[in-house]
């Protein structure tokens, strides 16, 4: 008999393993968990070598996947004004910022975070505001949602963006009284100075080790990066090799650039390619706008501006033909879809893919999958489609949801509580940095549909505790293929663990929200911990 190298008890052992969801201790050895018993089992592999891990009350669980995240722009923004609210409360507090940043060394000035729902003035910021305080440096300042962002007049000029420049395919110019933009771009619209003020390879290297360093004290283990081109790609891949990236990425292949796409379809190259470490996902595309901004496309009318049914990205022909392309070379393939209208459109994408039988189980999903009714979820289900959904959107956008939607919309937003009922797989996600990246406010928002004021939005669709967990270590590694080396505590599978501050199962609901990463593991290897 071997012995472990380290054996966890004195706990609850959250397993996410419905045939046994609790046990006492568990073993591990070199990256692998190794047994998962009783403490007087798990006493058998104790040698001396074995570090014993008293979790005194505290619990051990798999560590966290968030399914849906942008770990590189995160650590990007790590490094840019911090716009977030409370951070800002008006315009003049944005202008302040600006004017700071204007003094550094800096030729881009970039800020991200700001929500013009909870700004003072209740607006964006133009172009006006921005002029007043930074004329002789481009300015960027993108929405917390990532949809829309604002700029200077010295950042129009540079991207060629006039009064005669029409809007895009999918994107849409905000303009003052005499049609000039006023530097508000939504959507597509924001291309063309993103891609000015695009960050150098070490700054992507460098935004990766910023993400991974706060995932980790999180708890987060896995990440499924919600769309790389090539520049993302190789920072991720030499930040692993310099050792500063140890998150394991799950990398969907990003929707703003066609010829990446293809580029994957001639080299033979699909999801699945890769190791445990880093690994090529999914095909993403992008079917409509944000659910806060709001621009997300809806079948109904926004509540708040009877003419406004959002943006949409592509046509039903569009999806279907890139779809049915990616299936039938092997990839899966996943789209951002907020409003009910875009949803439909994308799972008629996946059934039109899908009526050529390429593989048994091609798992596609849907990002967000915001808005849905009895019948989109039936069909959702019978497709086989994964779900991955941010409850913990409700907590910062749930107020402006009613809104902005209505109360009966807003309701049913990330309808976990129904997909779950229907026996459907779902992951749960923060879409980090559109919200805040702490997976224990999201299982607190899956629990108790709360908003930031203690507003609560469709509590019929409230999930339970044990349930809000096992979609975000279980529900994120089958959304991956990876259920068989991830996502629950067995012998075999990649030990990859957090222990947690408390036992979540049996904490008061509000006490959810304040539980924190003590510990987290990544392949055996403690890679944070935070009693120090």
């Amino acid at each position: 008999m071997y012995a472990a190298d380290i054996v966890f008890w004195g706990g609850p052992c959250f397993t996410s393993d419905p045939a046994r969801l609790v046990t006492e201790a568990v073993a591990t050895k070199d990256d692998r968990i190794i047994a998962v018993g009783t403490k007087q089992q798990i006493s058998a592999l104790v040698g001396a070598d074995t570090t014993v891990i008293d979790l005194d009350g505290r619990m051990l669980m798999p560590g966290f996947i968030d399914a849906h995240v942008h770990m590189i722009s995160h650590g990007l923004n790590k490094l840019r004004i911090n716009l977030k609210y409370p951070n800002v409360h008006s315009i003049a507090d944005i202008q302040s910022k600006v004017r700071q940043e204007r003094l550094t060394d800096k030729w881009w000035i970039r800020g991200w975070g700001y929500d013009h729902l909870k700004l003072r003035e209740r607006r964006h910021p133009n172009r006006h505001d921005l002029d007043e305080v930074c004329k002789d440096k481009p300015v960027i300042l993108t929405r917390t949602c990532g949809h829309i962002s604002c700029v200077n007049s010295l950042a129009l000029e540079m991207a060629k963006i006039t009064k005669d420049t029409p809007d895009p395919k999918g994107g849409k110019y905000d303009r003052d009284e005499d049609g000039t933009p006023n530097g508000v771009l939504r959507e597509t619209a924001c291309d063309p100075v993103l891609a000015l003020s695009r960050a150098e390879d070490k700054e992507l290297e460098d935004a990766v080790a910023a993400a991974d360093d706060e995932f980790l004290s999180h708890g987060i283990t896995s990440a499924h990066e919600a769309g790389v081109l090539s520049a993302e790609l190789r920072a991720f891949r030499k930040a692993f090799l310099s050792g500063r990236l140890r998150v394991r990425v799950y990398a969907m292949l990003g929707y703003k650039d066609m010829c990446f796409h293809e580029t994957f379809f001639a080299s033979g190259i699909s999801t699945g390619f890769g190791d445990t470490n880093l690994r090529i996902g999914p095909i993403k595309l992008m079917a409509d706008g944000s659910s806060s901004g709001p621009t997300a496309a809806t079948r109904q009318p926004y509540a708040i501006d009877p003419e406004d049914h959002g943006i949409l990205y592509l046509t039903q022909d569009e999806i279907n033909s890139r779809f049915e392309k990616a299936h039938a070379l092997g990839f899966q393939v996943t789209a951002h879809a907020v409003g009910d209208r875009a949803v439909d459109m994308i799972i008629n994408g996946i059934e039109h893919c899908m009526r050529a039988k390429h593989r048994e189980d091609p798992r596609h999903r849907i990002e967000h999958c915001g808005m849905t009714d009895p019948k989109s979820r039936e069909r959702i289900r019978d497709l086989g489609i994964v779900p991955v959904m941010q409850p913990v959107f409700l907590h910062e956008f749930g107020d402006g949801y009613v809104l902005n939607y209505g109360e009966e919309r807003a309701r049913q937003m990330f309808a976990a509580s129904s997909v779950l009922n229907m026996g459907v797989t779902f992951a749960m996600s923060t879409d980090c940095p559109v919200t805040f990246c702490d997976p224990m406010l999201n299982v607190y928002t899956a629990v108790t549909r709360r908003t930031m004021s203690g507003q609560v939005v469709g509590h019929e669709q409230a999930i339970a505790v044990p349930d809000a967990l096992y979609a975000y270590t279980m529900g994120g590694a089958i959304a991956s293929f990876e259920e068989h080396i991830k996502g629950s505590l067995k012998p075999g599978k990649l030990a990859d663990l957090v222990v947690l501050s408390k036992n979540p199962l049996d904490a008061d609901i509000d006490e959810l929200r304040d539980i924190r990463a003590d510990m987290t593991f990544v392949g055996g290897a403690l890679v944070f911990d935070g009693r120090r």
